[in-house]
């Protein structure tokens, strides 16, 4: 009796050690592969802010960045190579936990549901609860590096990512660090549950039909979520960063519609799209294939369960 009992209680702890251990395997691989991502789509992302933020920081002139390949050519011409990095550490510094905590709560609340349902697999709107969830998570946590990251992109003037911390604590506190947080949970909750319920479905629905899980295949259906989930957030994503520039230049979420709506019109809002896409369609792929190659490597593997 001693001896099962003592069985009972090697195996309990095996599995809470094992759950730890995923844990941590999850949240690894998820922000190495952010990290992969968001360097390789850096200079896309610079030029989607500087499009969707140049109303305000020109003040009045006439729009600097009309495209693509002209803000590509005209950003290398005035600062270099280089500077399609700029932000870049500041970037990493958040999107490495961003990624890694998105990671982590998607895969722990779908254990958690599947295991109050009893199913194998969560339904589409729950694998959406569990992304808005995850996505929620993940912005309270790296706002403020997402602030400083928005203000090193727009203001030359700031000496890195200490000093951009420093101007902002000496705006606002912590109020000035967390500015926009609400534009940014209403963008990228909905964001991030699309697209993490878009990926997941669109995984499930390829095992249905035996398609085999490789880098080749998840960079597709990386892609294709991402597609679908930008498409549907995207106006949300030019408000926040328009709401966590210097100055109060809007009241609130609605204010800043209507404003943008009245003076540049819907258009207005999907600012900088064609870059963002270009960006989000490589990003998301790249995201979702190095984090199931890195949990399918038995050499990863190999580091976690000993």
């Amino acid at each position: 009796s001693t001896g099962a009992t003592g069985a009972m209680a090697a195996a309990a702890q095996g599995g809470n050690n094992r759950g730890i251990i995923l844990k941590v395997d999850t949240l690894l691989a998820g922000g190495i592969a952010g990290g992969c991502a968001r360097t390789i789509t850096a200079p896309l992302d610079r030029v989607k802010i500087l499009m969707q933020t140049q109303r305000l920081t020109s003040a009045g002139a006439e729009d600097k960045y009309k495209g693509l390949w002209q803000s590509l050519v005209r950003i290398y011409k005035e600062d270099g190579v280089r500077s399609y990095w700029r932000g870049n550490l500041a970037n990493c510094v958040r999107v490495v936990p961003y990624s890694a905590t998105q990671f982590m709560t998607f895969a722990h609340c779908k254990d958690h549901v599947c295991q109050y349902t009893g199913k194998e697999h969560p339904t589409v709107p729950e694998r959406l609860c569990c992304g808005a969830i995850a996505g929620m998570m993940a912005s309270f946590v790296t706002h403020p590096l997402d602030v400083v990251r928005t203000r090193m992109a727009v203001q030359p003037e700031l000496q890195g990512i200490t000093h951009t911390f420093a101007t902002l604590w000496a705006e606002g506190q912590v109020s000035a660090l967390y500015k926009g947080l609400g534009p940014t949970l209403a963008s990228l909750g909905p964001f991030v549950a699309v697209n993490f319920a878009s990926y997941d479905t669109i995984k499930a629905w390829a095992f249905t039909k035996g398609i085999e899980q490789t880098p080749f295949t998840s960079l597709f259906m990386g892609a294709g979520a991402g597609i679908i989930a930008q498409t549907a957030c995207y106006p949300l994503d030019t408000i926040r960063r328009r709401m966590q520039l210097k100055g109060k230049n809007y009241k609130n979420t609605l204010d800043a519609i209507k404003v943008i709506m009245q003076q540049e019109g819907v258009a207005g809002l999907y600012k900088g799209m064609s870059a963002n896409t270009l960006k989000v369609i490589p990003n998301n792929a790249i995201r979702f294939m190095v984090f199931e190659y890195l949990k399918q490597s038995t050499t990863f593997k190999a580091m976690f369960h000993w």
